[in-house]
């Protein structure tokens, strides 16, 4: 079917978004983000190396290579995303975090040759507009809550794991370039994400800890975090990234809609209008 990869690309959105909704979850819950990820590696690798060996779809190559570079950039943007979210709203937080969607697709026109139309311009136009509304709706938030040398701490470490995120959009495109399944590229991924994740926790811990009673947030977030990024990979090999990773990135919509429903936050204008800014983006992806 025509243009099948924005119909991947959507799916991919969907479960991120619900995987944002589990961070702000644990969060809430205090659960400190480096032992969150540590709960979810354990999950992931096992599942990425069943699933490759019942396809036989293990190959090791530069895609692979790829998956491994992924690996280190995805796990300090989500270990960044998970801090930020200790004092930030989920509904803002993460529409930024996803913003990253503009340097990954910068990134595949510039180095790729990828097409640059009206329709993508009007488009990550209209997702500045919003990721800016929501900004500024999060600084006037963090004054409230936090002194203003705390409040550039958190806005600092949203920005570090925003602008790592871009660049682990690009670089699943360069491995879905090279030929390589979704399979391998995520099994890449996670062989290096799994010691980072053990490394990080002893580093602050001085010893590994799981936190039994919230394992089902970790198995929760590993799960659609691996079904966000397996569709985000299969769409990019039909699609442009420039296309597929602003769609897969965002998540907020769902994100925000849970965030207002589930989690009681407010209703303001801004959060409105960045919404209906980022579907119109979505309408003018599709074109």
């Amino acid at each position: 079917m025509k243009n099948s990869y924005l119909l991947i690309a959507l799916c991919s959105m969907c479960f991120y978004g619900l995987g944002d909704v589990i961070f702000k979850i644990a969060a809430r819950k205090g659960l400190p983000s480096h032992q969150f990820l540590l709960m979810q590696t354990i999950f992931f690798l096992p599942s990425a190396l069943v699933l490759g060996l019942a396809s036989s779809s293990i190959h090791f190559g530069i895609p692979f290579l790829f998956g491994m570079c992924a690996g280190v950039t995805l796990y300090f943007a989500l270990l960044y995303f998970a801090i930020s979210l200790s004092t930030g709203d989920v509904s803002v937080v993460a529409p930024v975090f996803r913003s990253s969607f503009i340097l990954s697709a910068t990134l595949a026109i510039i180095f790729l040759n990828e097409p640059l139309t009206l329709y993508k311009v009007l488009a990550f136009l209209l997702l500045v507009i919003a990721a800016f509304l929501l900004l500024s709706n999060f600084n006037s938030q963090m004054i409230h809550i936090a002194q203003n040398t705390h409040t550039k701490k958190t806005i600092l470490t949203l920005a570090i794991a925003t602008v790592l995120l871009g660049i682990t959009g690009f670089i699943y495109k360069l491995g879905a370039v090279a030929g390589g399944n979704s399979i391998s590229i995520l099994i890449g991924q996670a062989v290096i994400f799994f010691p980072l994740a053990f490394i990080s926790c002893y580093h602050k811990e001085k010893k590994i800890i799981f936190v039994w009673k919230y394992l089902y947030l970790g198995f929760s977030a590993a799960l659609f975090l691996f079904l966000g990024l397996y569709f985000l990979l299969e769409a990019l090999k039909y699609g442009p990234a420039s296309t597929i990773v602003p769609i897969s990135q965002m998540s907020f919509v769902v994100t925000t809609i849970v965030g207002i429903f589930i989690f009681k936050e407010k209703i303001l204008w801004q959060k409105i209008l960045g919404l209906a800014c980022s579907i119109g983006a979505i309408i003018l992806l599709a074109k």
